[in-house]
């Protein structure tokens, strides 16, 4: 669990807080009302207390979710309970050393269980940031566990962490904030649970993945944070459609205000000595990760991503010996799009909605999104530098390629491959039924095709023309085929 959302309001205090020997009860309303606007003016929902030089806050959403009008619908909480300690120069102390409990139930639906033993952190809230310039939280046996409950079945699923550990940096203002944030993990288990159908159609599945480590780090630039603050604020004031729709003239300002939402956000995910226990064997992955890059709501967007995994293992009685080196070790898919512009398209949703109808959005309405999302008339897919790796082959491919609606795809790419002729002769013998010899006319082909290197890598650049047809190498595919 994060800090509570109502905490980030800190640093729209009217003035720089300073430090004093005692808390005051009437520094301990004013905050009260602070978080009230930030999470709701429900009675019993937010409680700030004087306690010696600090404040005891506590934030319970049973009040909120006790209104929920859902049939068979059952909620429990353990409330969140932060000390709060001001330390001048607007900065403020936060501490948290709690457990915490969480279920939720709709009866012969759903049910989700959460237990955390232990949350321990520590904060410096920024008032000039409005959020926190550091925080080090970590949480110490956790255990969740869901069941969904279909009509002839119900599938099972449990995870638990010895720990997980979140420590982040922020600097620059409110309305700019660059930061980072790290993310760590030992003792990860899933465990899944999916029963036979009661037809016979399908058997029971049990399945569990493990990990002992990883991590994940993000970075980000040029975060909205007064403007999302303001906006949560106005959604809390804002909690019934009457008022949404009286007031939705300031929450076109508000939206206005918080683009981009941020500048840049990018991270890298890494989990160690992945293990999946199956009814087909053990599989295990030594590492695995995962990569990716956003643009903010920006003219200039763009997308990224890329997945690896190393060190692949599958159990032996799965792959037979002709088989062995052309299942893949170590894979890697790298991607991008680019092109597209998502700050038009918001402006154009921002202007056009209108909450007092039903849709908010005229029909046709989609048409035009696109149409600002692509400016050019097609966005650009890019391929980076991609492997997969076996013990008789390598191949690698990049590119890119241009495409949309209305206009012709055009592209290219670079295909490498070193074991060719070693990965035709495992193919070759496999058993004649997996009719792997049909493939052989097109291997041959694509060899004939190839562009020998000097180190004996065959190489095929592949690009779409104008005309809409593919050449290979320079050769044109349509004449080999006859095609017009």
């Amino acid at each position: 669990m994060k800090f509570s959302a109502g905490l980030l309001t800190l640093g729209l205090l009217c003035s720089v807080s300073p430090a004093w020997a005692d808390a005051t009860p009437e520094e301990a309303q004013r905050l009260t009302q602070l978080f009230q606007s930030y999470i709701s003016a429900e009675p019993g929902v937010v409680t700030v207390t004087p306690n010696g030089p600090s404040y005891a806050a506590r934030f319970d959403l049973m009040p909120l979710i006790a209104k929920l009008d859902v049939p068979g619908f059952t909620a429990s909480m353990t409330p969140i309970e932060y000390t709060i300690t001001p330390q001048g120069a607007g900065k403020w102390k936060v501490d948290q050393d709690q457990p915490l409990s969480l279920a939720t139930k709709v009866e012969g639906q759903f049910e989700f269980k959460a237990q955390v033993g232990a949350i321990t952190g520590t904060g410096v809230f920024d008032e000039a940031l409005g959020t926190y310039a550091s925080t080090s939280t970590e949480y110490r046996q956790v255990a969740i566990e869901q069941t969904v409950t279909e009509p002839t079945q119900a599938a099972r699923t449990s995870y638990t962490l010895s720990s997980f550990k979140i420590v982040s940096a922020n600097t620059g203002s409110g309305a700019s904030v660059d930061g980072t944030q790290t993310q760590s993990y030992a003792g990860f288990r899933q465990m899944v649970s999916i029963p036979a159908a009661a037809d016979g159609s399908a058997p029971a599945m049990d399945f569990t993945v493990s990990s002992p480590e990883g991590s994940q780090a993000i970075t980000y630039s040029g975060m909205r944070v007064q403007a999302l603050n303001q906006l949560m604020a106005w959604a809390v004031a804002h909690n019934t459609t009457g008022k949404m729709i009286s007031g939705q003239a300031e929450l076109k300002d508000k939206l206005r205000a918080a683009l981009p939402l941020w500048g840049r956000i990018s991270g890298d995910a890494t989990m160690k000595q992945v293990g999946l226990n199956s009814i087909a064997g053990n599989f295990g992955i030594a590492e695995l990760g995962i990569s990716a890059e956003m643009s903010g709501i920006a003219a200039e967007g763009r997308l990224r991503e890329k997945f690896t995994f190393t060190g692949l293992s599958v159990p032996a009685e799965l792959v037979p010996q002709w088989a062995t080196g052309v299942v893949p070790k170590n894979f890697s898919i790298d991607f991008n799009v680019t092109d597209f512009d998502l700050a038009a398209p918001a402006a154009l949703m921002i202007d056009t909605f209108d909450l007092a109808k039903d849709p908010p959005l005229p029909a046709g309405f989609e048409n035009e999104l696109v149409a600002a999302l692509m400016p050019k008339g097609s966005a650009t897919i890019g391929l980076g530098p991609s492997e997969i790796l076996a013990g008789l082959y390598r191949f690698t491919a990049e590119g890119s390629m241009t495409a949309g609606p209305v206009a012709m795809p055009r592209g290219k790419a670079l295909l490498k491959l070193t074991g060719l002729d070693e990965t035709v002769a495992a193919l070759q013998a496999a058993p004649a039924e997996l009719g792997l010899a049909q493939m052989m006319p097109l291997v041959l082909m694509a060899k004939g095709l190839a562009k020998q290197e000097a180190d004996g890598v065959l190489a095929w650049t592949i690009e779409s023309t104008p005309a809409g047809s593919i050449t290979i190498n320079g050769t044109d595919l349509s004449k080999m085929t006859g095609s017009p």
